[in-house]
């Protein structure tokens, strides 16, 4: 097995689940991604003495479920969840057609329920290299380069490769210090093309993609974090922007954009011919698909920003700062009224409008200003 695969597998066992001694993990996969859940069931049984759970799945459905790395019957519930996708050579799309969620799905577009509970246990997901993952980020390229990306953004080829925690508290610090400022609106401005102003929506709160849950046990479902994001008032967005780096739509690399928005929605965007096309389609999904929903902030100098695209949302919005389009992530909803006020949209897309030269600044209700970016970085202005 690929000693980065194995490096991989420790980080997705050890840094993203922390799985802990007890524990039942419960993987979830196609059949070419089967050696590798194997090497991961072995290697949390070094760490939870009790075997896992494998679930084949065909077709979304779970065909065969086997236990792994076990000398006797598994007698207990999963205590955590992981799921190995397998990277889909994608359909070229059909102008006007309105998709179902299982094929916006595929397309890694689907939003998430707004109302969608806590979770209960922790939980990731972890892309495999292969050759579609690679040939989705170069077309002349294989799956070398989804090893090169992994290593690259987990830092599997140094002898630290294991240790993260410091990365997350200072996340989990700089989420407190935002919140603790009573934010209600900011402005983005840079050199790149973009202006913008919104308001922050009213019972949300700045979160990072890290979670605790009510026990105290921390996980990170994307396996990386860079990121602190919060839900916008959707109807309050006003100005322009321009994308700064690639970005996924319907399977396809999308280069520079500059977009408009008015009362929250988009009402002009202009791209080459191709992207255009497939900008209009994505707009046309539903009524709310066009609203910005969501700011996401990531510094300049994280992993995830050296790497040009990922062919991966979850992991493309992490490159600096992006703005969200369509559904916001519901994790930063912290009130009922939130999730009801909320863009409630079948769709999302995160544009990436971040650089060296961006600038975030906020205010609170009684007008006082903070920087909250600067420089590539998130500022401790008081």
């Amino acid at each position: 097995m690929n000693i980065l695969l194995e490096r991989y597998a420790d980080v997705i066992i050890r840094r993203a689940l922390r799985l802990e001694e007890g524990d039942v993990l419960s993987i979830n996969t196609e059949e070419e991604n089967s050696d590798f859940a194997s090497l991961i069931a072995r290697k949390a049984k070094e760490i939870t003495g009790n075997g896992s759970y494998i679930q084949n799945i065909e077709n979304g459905k779970v065909t065969e479920t086997t236990e792994a790395a076990s000398d006797y019957p598994i007698d207990k519930k999963p205590t955590a969840l992981l799921y190995l996708p397998v990277y889909k050579d994608y359909e070229e799309t059909e102008n006007r057609k309105l998709y179902s969620a299982p094929e916006i799905q595929k397309y890694r577009m689907l939003s998430d329920p707004l109302d969608n509970p806590d979770p209960s246990i922790p939980f990731a997901v972890a892309p495999v290299p292969s050759l579609s993952w690679g040939k989705a980020v170069e077309d002349d390229e294989d799956e070398a380069l989804c090893y090169s990306l992994i290593t690259e953004l987990l830092s599997l080829d140094e002898d630290d490769y294991l240790n993260g925690n410091d990365d997350e508290d200072l996340l989990l610090y700089e989420c407190s210090e935002l919140n603790r400022k009573k934010l209600v609106s900011a402005h983005i401005q840079d050199e790149e093309g973009t202006d913008i102003t919104f308001n922050f929506l009213p019972g949300s709160e700045f979160r990072t993609t890290h979670i605790s849950l009510s026990s105290g046990r921390h996980f990170t479902p994307t396996v990386f974090s860079s990121d602190i994001f919060r839900a916008i008032d959707r109807t309050s967005a006003e100005g322009y922007i321009t994308t700064t780096r690639p970005f996924m739509l319907f399977g396809k690399r999308i280069g520079r954009m500059s977009l408009s928005f008015r009362n929250g929605k988009i009402t002009e965007y202009s791209t080459d011919e191709k992207s255009g096309d497939l900008m209009n389609l994505y707009l046309s999904q539903d009524q709310n698909a066009g609203y910005l929903s969501e700011l996401s902030i990531a510094e300049e100098s994280t992993k995830a920003s050296s790497i040009d695209y990922f062919a991966l949302p979850e992991w493309d919005r992490m490159r600096g700062i992006s703005l969200t389009i369509g559904g916001p992530r519901p994790e930063s909803l912290k009130t009922d009224a939130a999730r009801r006020n909320a863009n409630d949209s079948l769709v999302t897309l995160s544009l990436p409008i971040g650089s060296d030269t961006t600038v975030i600044t906020a205010y609170d209700a009684d007008g006082n200003e903070f920087v909250v970016a600067e420089d590539g970085f998130i500022t401790e202005d008081d």
